[in-house]
């Protein structure tokens, strides 16, 4: 098992605020397993050490889901048009899949274990809003199990509330929107970005406020609790709490020079961030910062494509047509499997 010492990742202290018309998608139906399994490899590298856990990655053949204790590819669910997202409701064991088809867009969900589908909706003349990377236009509040997705209207976009069991529309949330890059969802509310301009938008069942950061952002997260982070690219950090009138903005980082990594910004949990920064160093490498920080140090030269993902104990990413990941407990990384070409991360889950 090949290892590399890994990433600088950074933990911040974290404290974080809201509506509108139904849409009206095509009717749900129930559909039968679309995942291709894939023979698997009975052996346990990591000798029980760790949890199960299970990588999503997106590529030119579908969503590969990738186990982490043997690294083998438990099944792949095919996909067709448009940017693929992908997003997972760890408590109720599902995965959601949005994409793009001739009648639409299309949202899926499937069992994490089984790759099984359990649900499918079609939204008529949309697609998925663009990120170019396997996430950030589908959000899933963990909480509650709303299931949000951005999608393209012609030039505008809306954002959609959806049931994460049955995948009914719920709600529009936000409609005719002239920009929409990023979504993040949590604790009843959900956030979206127009990074370029350093805009947020954050809602709930009643309303929608905005808020505008001071320069551009390159990714945003937002913990259990609702709180919202937003991440620059030198390194300041902002922060709107629960209940907070305004954003905060942090700016430990930008002392040391680094660039933040592009959808490198995730929430461990209340209490705490990782961050992915590139820097000049040789290898990745995790160092824990007292004063509420952990950062996560990439070396210039090969930066993660796609951002990063975390679920305990683990960061995972991709480069090029690499799967990897990193324990940012101990400082250890490996690649996972290679691809025939390039992939992105999508999520993770605990099983």
């Amino acid at each position: 098992m090949t290892r590399s010492l890994l990433a600088l990742v950074l933990v911040a202290s974290a404290a974080c605020a809201g509506g509108a018309t139904r849409s009206s998608p095509a009717p749900s139906t129930t559909a039968t397993a679309t995942a291709t399994p894939v023979s698997q490899i009975d052996v346990t590298d990591m000798m029980g050490a760790f949890p199960a856990a299970t990588f999503f990655v997106v590529g030119p053949g579908g969503v590969a889901a990738l186990a982490l204790l043997n690294h083998a590819t438990k099944y792949t669910i095919a996909t067709e048009l448009g940017d693929t997202q992908v997003a997972t409701w760890p408590e109720a064991g599902r995965l959601y899949v949005l994409d793009g088809t001739d009648a639409g867009a299309r949202l899926r969900s499937f069992d994490v274990a089984s790759g099984a589908e359990q649900a499918l909706r079609l939204i008529p003349n949309t697609k998925p809003a663009p990120t170019g990377i396997g996430h950030g236009t589908l959000a899933v509040d963990r909480s509650t199990g709303a299931v949000f997705a951005l999608l393209r209207e012609g030039p505008l976009a809306t954002l959609e509330e959806f049931d994460g069991a049955t995948l009914h529309s719920v709600r529009r949330v936000l409609g005719d929107l002239r920009c929409g890059d990023r979504i993040v969802a949590a604790a009843g509310r959900v956030a979206m970005a127009c990074l370029g301009e350093g805009g947020l938008v954050v809602s709930d069942k009643t309303t929608s406020v905005k808020f505008g950061a001071k320069t551009a952002l390159v990714g945003i997260t937002m913990a259990p609790n609702g709180a919202l982070f937003g991440a620059a690219a030198d390194g300041q950090i902002v922060r709107l709490a629960p209940g907070a009138s305004g954003l905060e903005s942090i700016d430990a980082l930008r002392e040391r020079g680094s660039r933040v990594v592009p959808d490198g910004i995730v929430a461990q949990a209340d209490c705490c961030l990782v961050v992915a920064l590139l820097d000049r160093v040789a290898n990745t490498q995790v160092r824990i910062v007292t004063g509420g920080f952990t950062l996560v140090l990439f070396p210039e030269s090969t930066p993660p494509s796609g951002g990063v993902l975390f679920q305990p104990p683990f960061l995972y990413y991709t480069v090029g047509a690499q799967a990897r990941h990193v324990d940012v407990q101990q400082g250890f990384g490996e690649a996972m499997t290679s691809f025939t070409g390039p992939v992105f991360p999508g999520a993770v889950a605990d099983r």
